[in-house]
This record gives structure tokens, sequence and C-alpha cells, in this order.
């Protein structure tokens, strides 16, 4: 999370600098003393802040009168008032603000402040992507690959769908065509080997002519790799969401329960080959800790309806 600070108090500054910095995954951008200053940067910058903290009570121009200028100029801003009054609750919240803290302010209050914009974050990022994005790939379950426009990509070759599959569980990554030749096409003449390769290439972007408008795979000096920029990918989509889940509280039981909803079965369902085992255990043993933490939770929550469903998914 990138976040600006915005209070009159030079001492205030330096200590919820020092107290963010703190917070894994938090990186403070600038500090200021006013507003002018404050809006100059968010006009130039405001593309790369999540999270503003205003004081509300400054010279010049309040923060109240600063919240809504930013929120004209990006409605992409979170805005958290940092105050010593509690009298503007309601003024702050007409406005939309993400938090309200009264001073003095502790790192606990801090965490949970920014484990919520975190949370929202990834939601509205993984939101964007799935709309944007022109392919989608669900590999939880089984293969299924689809454009918004065309609907289901038509695989030419089951070798084709096979080193598809294969370059997107590498992620986006350079792969020598060595290793590639190694998994996928075992036990052939090294030079059939290389012929099939290069057919299942070919196959691959014929498959995808119409789906986008890049060329999809990328061979460079005996290495092949995706080109990724188009595509919401499942699994991807679930590790994010799952990365920093140690304990399911109420400020991530949303998150969590969005990621449980992703994983739609093992990695490649029945589809599965030798060189995939490995992942599909990892994804699974993933999708076990979460689904168990989720059904401590909810049970101790009350919520039998939906713990009762992810036990029976989890069986």
């Amino acid at each position: 999370m990138k976040i600006i600070l915005v209070d009159d108090d030079k001492a205030i500054l330096i200590i919820l600098k020092r107290m963010l910095n703190k917070i894994n995954g938090v990186e403070v951008l600038s500090c200021f003393n006013n507003s002018r200053e404050a809006l100059d940067f968010i006009s130039e910058y405001h593309m790369d802040i999540d999270l503003a903290f205003l004081d509300i009570e400054m010279p010049e121009e309040n923060g109240m009168d600063l919240a809504k200028k930013i929120s004209t100029t990006s409605s992409s801003i979170d805005i958290i008032f940092i105050t010593s009054n509690r009298e503007y609750t309601v003024e702050a919240f007409d406005i939309c603000a993400f938090d309200y803290i009264v001073k003095p302010v502790t790192q606990e209050r801090l965490i949970r402040t920014i484990e919520r914009a975190a949370n929202k974050k990834l939601i509205l990022d993984s939101e964007r992507l799935k709309q944007e994005n022109n392919i989608s790939v669900h590999l939880f379950g089984g293969i299924d690959v689809n454009s918004k426009s065309l609907g289901a990509v038509k695989w030419i070759s089951a070798k084709s769908m096979e080193l598809f599959v294969y370059l997107i569980l590498n992620d986006g990554h350079n792969v020598a065509k060595s290793m590639i030749i190694e998994e996928i096409f075992q036990g052939m003449q090294i030079k059939n080997a290389e012929n099939y390769l290069k057919t299942s290439v070919y196959q691959i972007r014929k498959a995808f002519v119409n789906h986008v408008s890049n060329p999809l795979i990328i061979s460079n000096n005996g290495y092949y790799k995706l080109e990724l920029d188009d595509f919401y990918i499942d699994f991807v989509d679930f590790e994010k969401r799952i990365k920093d889940i140690n304990e399911i509280n109420e400020l991530n039981i949303n998150k969590a329960l969005e990621a449980e909803k992703i994983f739609n079965g093992c990695l490649l369902g029945d589809r599965s080959y030798y060189w995939s085992v490995a992942l599909s255990e990892k994804y699974l043993n993933h999708y076990s800790n979460l689904a168990i933490k989720l059904g401590k939770y909810l049970f101790k929550v009350g919520e039998m309806q939906e713990t009762t469903f992810i036990l029976k998914k989890l069986i």
C-alpha cells in the first residue's frame, strides 16, 4: 500500500511515518504540512497512491476540503482522517472516508486499517482484471480457456493444449526448449521432439489468432514463454488472495471466502499430467489449509450452513 500523510504538526508526521513503515507492504511516499503541496503531488502521482492520511484542523485549508479535492482528482485514493476531534465523524463519512481515527493513534489501530484497505484493494484489482482481461484461464477442476468475444478456445491437438497449460503454469517465465522436450515430449527422438514442439507452438498461435492481437508465444534463443498481459488466471488470483491470510478474523473473512470460491477442484482436474502432480498437490494443500481455517472460524461464529458447505467440499 502506497501512502501520503498530511498534517500541519511535523512531530505527528514523523511518528506516523515510523509506525506505518513497520507494517509489511506499506510505503510512505511523502509527507506534507499543508494542503497545497499535497494537492500538487497528488495531481502528478495520483495513479501511484492508495491511501491518504489527513488531519482535519489545519491552517489555510482543512482536511475535509482537501479530501473533497482529492476525490475529484482521483476516486481510487481512499481517505483516512486522523484527528483529535470526534465531532467531524458524520461529515467525514458523508464524503465517503475509508476510516476515521482519533488521536492518539496506536500501532494496532493502524494495522487494522491497513489490512482492511489491502483486502479491499485486492478484491477490486481482481474484479478489474476479470473485466479488463480478454482471456480467462480456469485450471481448477479442469482446463477451461475462453475469451469474452469468441467463447471457448478450440484446441487443434492435445499436445498444443498441454504445452499451453505447461507455459501458463510457468507464470510467464522463459522455459528452455530442452526442459519442454524433457517434460512434454518425453521418449521421442530429439529431432522428432523439436518438430512436434514447433508444430504445437504453431497450433497454439493458430488457436488464439482471433482471440488476441499480440503474439501469444514468444520464442527467443531456445526459450519459450507466454505473454500473459491479456489473461485472467484463476490459480494466480487464488494465490494472491490467500498470501497474507494466516488466521481468519472479522477483517479478512470476506477475502478468505472470495478466495475459497475460486477453487473448483484439483489443478487440471482429470486432465492431470505427470509433470503437474507436484503443482496440483501444492494448490490442494493451500486450499485444504484455507478451508480448515474457514471451517473453524465459521463454526465459532455460528455460521453452520457455510461451515457444512466448505467442509463437504474439502472432503
